[in-house]
């Protein structure tokens, strides 16, 4: 699981700048996806079929999850 999870940091790293220019996705983090499925989780507030044309279902077999959230706002 440690090297997926490493897998998964690369193509953040590697893809966050392009998908965080989308106006929809306010958040982007690792974590389980499914029972032991380490995957990437991306937070989209609206709806999700505005970036899921945009955002592929997995990279190198690391699986992308859109998920609808409420947009955070620090006080």
């Amino acid at each position: 699981m440690e090297n997926r999870i490493e897998k998964a940091k690369e193509i953040k790293s590697n893809h966050q700048d392009e998908w965080l220019a989308h106006s929809s996705i306010v958040s982007i983090g690792i974590g389980l996806v499914d029972e032991n499925v380490v995957g990437i989780i991306i937070g989209v507030k609206g709806k999700i079929t505005t970036v899921k044309t945009k955002i592929p279902d997995s990279i190198d077999g690391i699986p992308i999850i859109l998920k609808t959230v409420n947009e955070l706002r620090a006080l």
